[in-house]
C-alpha cells in the first residue's frame, strides 16, 4: 500500500489482570511517540462490546489503517479483534496482536517497573511489524456435500448417520470385513444405569447404516491415495480382496480409525501363561461364553499406562469394574479382586462401583511405585501386593489374572496421516488442532476426527464426539463454501533459481512445478507454515503476515536498547505459544529478559533471522516449537531442528558462541517447561 501508514494502538487494562502490574498509562504515553502511531487508547476491557464499538469508531475517525492490540493472548481473542477491524472497514490482516498479559503482567507480578518496560518493548515490536503489514485475502473455495468417513466402528457409523440424516452423502471405508470396530470384541457396554450387549449396539447401528439411502459402505477396503483439499478431494480406495480401485470425489473427511490394545508382552508372564489375559481378551471370553467357571480372578489396573511412557488410558477403571461384575454374574462365589493405583470413574459410572462393592468385589490400592508381583506356588498364580489402605502385605491367589493395559492408535494411522498430511502422537493417536478451540478439527480445513482415533473413549463418548465431528464438516457443506486462511506463501519468480527445494519440502504438497521447473503455490493447500520461505536460498518466497521484513523489524525493535539483556524468542503459534500462555495462566514467574516473536511454525525461522538477532547484540536466541513427534504442520519441527544444527555451525564461523542459540519443543499444556527454559537461559547467559 502506498498510502500514509497510520497506526492505532489499543492497550487493554484487562481489569487488574494487566493494570495491576503494568503501568498502562505509561505504556500508552510511550506508544504515542512511536513512528507512524496517530492514535493510542487505553481500555479497561477491550474485548467488551462497548470497547469494540469504540475501537471501530476510533479507527474511522482517525483514518487508522493499521491496528495494534496490546492485551491478552492472540490464541483466544485475535479472531474477535480481526472481525472488529473488518467491521471498521479495514482488511483484517492489517492487525497485529501483542500479549502483555500472559507474557508480562502474569509472569512478572512482583516486578512492576520491569514488567512495564517489557510491555513497552512488546508494543514497540508490534508497531514495527504493523508498519509493514499488507492486506491479505481469505480464499473462498466451493464445497459440495460428499463426506468420507474412515473407519466403521461406533464413531464412524454414528458420524455417517448424522451426515446422511442432513441429506448429505456419506461414504464409510472400513478395512475389516465387517462394521463394528473394537465393539465386535466387547461383551457389554455400560450406558447410564443399563448394560447393553455390544452385539446389539453393533447390530442396531449396522442396520441403520446399511439401510440408509445416503450412506455407501466399502468393507474390506483401504485408502490408497488422497489428493486435493476441502471441497475437492480425489480419493482412491483399494479392495483388500482383489485389489481393485474405486475413485471418489469427496468434499470433507472424518477420521474415525479407532484404537487397539497394547499387548503387555513380558509383563506378568503374559503370552507365556494362558491364565494371564488382557481386558479385551476377557471380554471375548465373556461374550463367547467360554468362561464357565472363572474361579478366583485378580485384575491389575494401569499396566502399560499412567507411567513415564503414557498417561491414563481413561477407560481402564470403568472397564475393570464392569468386567468384574460380569464375572460375578457367572459365578457369585468367585473371589474377584481389583488391584489399583487410583480409580478414575466419572459420575455416571459410580453406580457400577457401588454395585461391585455390594457384590463382594475387593478393591486393593497399591503404591504407585510398587506394582503387584506375580509368583507361582506349586503351579498356582499368586499376586503379592501391599495394600495402602490397611497397611498390610497380601498374597492373593488367582485362577485368572486380567491385565488392564493401555491403548494406541490403529495400525492404519501411519498410512492415513501421510495421505491426509496430519499428525499423530507417540502412541499413534491423531492430534487435534487445539484441545479447547478445535477439539475435533485437524489443522487442515475440512478434515475432522473423532472417537478412539484421538484417544481411548467409552462408547457414549465416542458417539458424542462423532456427532461433533459430523457437525463440524457439515458447516461448509451446508454453506456451500469455506474461506481458507489468508496466511499463505507468495513466490517472486524474478530471483527464483528453480532449485525445487520448496516443492520437495512443502508438508502439504502446496507448491507445484511446471515443465520449466517454475514453482507456483496452490493457495487452497498452503497453510502458511513458512518452511519454504526459510529454506529458499534466493529469499524469493514471502509469507503473508509473516514476511522476512516484518519479522526482522520486530527483532530490530526488540534490540534497540540494552540488547545484551535481551533474549529474542521465535515461538510457534500452536504448541509453544500455548506453553507460554499456560505459564501465564498458571502465574509461573520467570526472568523478564525474553522478547517473543510469534511465527506460525518453528520451521518459519530462518538462519538469517537468527543471525540478525546476534548481530543486533542479543544475549541469546530461543526457537520454540511443537513437542516431538507432533507438529501442527506435520514435519515443521523436524525441519526446524535440522536448520538449527546448520545455524549453530554458521554462527561459530561468524564468531558467535553457538551455545547462545537455544531451542525447546514444548506442548501447549506445558507452561512449567517453558518457564523452566527461560530460567535456565537467563542463568546460562548470566543475565540479572
Amino acid at each position: 500500500m502506498s498510502e500514509e501508514v497510520r497506526i492505532g494502538v489499543f492497550i487493554c487494562d484487562c481489569g487488574s489482570n494487566i493494570a495491576g502490574v503494568v503501568n498502562v498509562p505509561a505504556v500508552v504515553e510511550y506508544a504515542r511517540g512511536l513512528p507512524h502511531v496517530v492514535f493510542v487508547d487505553e481500555g479497561r476491557w477491550s474485548c467488551s462490546v462497548d470497547a469494540l464499538n469504540t475501537m471501530k469508531q476510533s479507527i474511522k475517525d482517525n483514518r487508522i489503517n493499521r491496528v495494534v492490540i496490546a492485551s491478552c493472548t492472540p490464541r483466544t481473542h485475535e479472531p474477535l479483534f480481526k472481525q472488529s477491524v473488518k467491521e471498521a472497514g479495514l482488511n483484517p490482516y492489517l492487525l497485529e496482536f501483542v500479549s502483555i498479559r500472559e507474557q508480562v503482567s502474569w509472569v512478572h507480578m512482583d516486578m512492576p517497573e520491569v514488567a512495564t518496560a517489557k510491555a513497552k518493548d512488546l508494543v514497540k515490536m508490534g508497531v514495527a511489524k504493523a508498519a509493514l503489514l499488507e492486506e491479505g485475502e481469505e480464499i473462498r473455495l466451493p464445497v459440495r456435500t460428499e463426506c468420507l468417513v474412515i473407519g466403521g466402528g461406533a464413531a464412524g457409523m454414528t458420524a455417517a448417520l448424522h451426515i446422511a440424516d442432513q441429506g448429505f452423502s456419506a461414504f464409510i471405508v472400513e478395512k475389516a470385513p465387517d462394521l463394528g470396530g473394537i465393539l465386535n470384541r466387547v461383551n457389554v457396554v455400560s450406558h447410564d444405569r443399563h448394560s447393553v450387549t455390544a452385539a446389539d449396539l453393533v447390530k442396531s447401528k449396522k442396520e441403520a447404516v446399511e439401510s440408509h439411502p445416503n450412506i455407501k459402505v466399502f468393507k474390506n477396503t483401504m485408502i490408497d491415495s488422497v489428493e486435493g483439499y476441502i471441497g475437492n478431494y480425489k480419493v482412491a480406495l483399494r479392495s483388500n480382496g482383489d485389489g481393485t480401485l474405486k475413485r471418489l470425489d469427496i468434499s470433507t473427511i472424518i477420521v474415525a480409525s479407532g484404537m487397539r490394545e497394547i499387548e503387555p508382552a513380558g509383563l506378568y508372564e503374559y503370552g507365556v501363561d494362558p491364565r494371564v489375559v488382557t481386558q479385551l481378551q476377557l471380554e471375548e471370553r465373556l461374550k463367547g461364553g467360554s468362561l464357565k467357571d472363572p474361579g478366583d480372578v485378580v485384575i491389575i489396573n494401569c499396566v502399560n499406562s499412567k507411567n513415564e511412557t503414557r498417561g491414563c488410558c481413561t477407560v481402564g477403571c470403568p472397564v475393570s469394574v464392569k468386567n468384574a461384575l460380569a464375572v460375578k454374574e457367572i459365578n457369585p462365589d468367585s473371589r474377584v479382586s481389583i488391584l489399583y493405583r487410583d480409580l478414575s470413574m466419572v459420575r455416571e459410572e459410580h453406580f457400577q462401583l457401588d454395585a461391585a462393592k455390594a457384590a463382594g468385589i475387593k478393591f486393593i490400592r497399591f503404591p504407585d511405585r510398587s506394582y503387584p508381583e506375580l509368583v507361582k506356588k506349586n503351579g498356582s498364580l499368586v499376586l503379592n501386593v501391599h495394600d495402602l489402605l490397611s497397611g498390610r502385605d497380601m498374597a492373593i491367589p488367582a485362577d485368572l489374572l486380567v491385565l488392564t493395559t493401555g491403548f494406541c492408535g490403529d495400525e492404519s494411522v501411519d498410512a492415513i496421516k501421510g495421505q491426509l498430511k496430519v499428525s499423530s502422537n507417540k502412541d499413534n493417536f491423531f492430534q487435534e488442532a487445539h484441545v479447547k478451540l478445535g477439539p475435533v478439527d485437524f489443522p487442515s480445513a475440512g478434515i475432522a476426527l473423532c472417537g478412539c482415533s484421538k484417544s481411548p473413549k467409552s462408547y457414549k463418548e465416542s458417539c458424542e464426539e462423532a456427532m461433533a465431528a459430523a457437525m463440524r464438516v457439515s458447516i461448509p457443506m451446508k454453506r456451500g463454501y469455506v474461506e481458507a486462511e489468508g496466511i499463505v506463501a507468495d513466490i517472486d519468480l524474478a530471483d527464483c533459481n528453480k532449485c525445487g527445494l520448496c516443492h520437495k519440502r512443502c508438508p502439504y504438497s502446496a507448491i507445484q512445478v511446471n515443465e520449466e521447473k517454475e514453482p507456483s503455490v496452490i493457495k487452497a493447500l498452503c497453510k502458511g507454515c513458512g518452511l519454504c520461505a526459510a529454506d529458499c536460498p534466493q529469499e524469493c518466497i514471502s509469507i503473508v503476515h509473516y514476511s522476512d521484513p516484518q519479522i526482522l523489524a520486530q527483532v530490530d525493535a526488540a534490540l534497540e536498547h540494552d540488547p545484551e539483556k535481551k533474549i529474542v524468542g521465535f515461538v510457534c503459534h500452536w504448541c509453544a505459544l500455548g506453553g507460554v500462555d499456560m505459564a501465564g495462566v498458571s502465574r509461573l514467574q520467570y526472568p523478564p529478559f525474553g522478547r517473543l516473536i510469534r511465527v506460525m511454525c518453528s520451521a518459519r525461522v530462518s538462519i538469517k533471522m537468527i543471525e540478525r538477532a546476534f548481530a543486533g547484540g542479543a544475549a541469546g536466541v530461543l526457537v520454540a516449537g511443537c513437542e516431538f513427534p507432533t507438529c501442527h504442520y506435520i514435519t515443521g519441527n523436524y525441519a526446524a531442528e535440522t536448520r538449527l544444527k546448520r545455524a549453530k555451525k554458521k554462527l561459530a564461523k561468524l564468531g558467535y558462541d553457538p551455545e547462545r542459540l537455544w531451542n525447546t519443543w514444548c506442548s501447549a499444556a506445558d507452561g512449567p517447561k517453558f518457564a523452566g527454559v527461560m530460567r535456565d537461559m537467563a542463568k546460562a547467559l548470566k543475565l540479572e
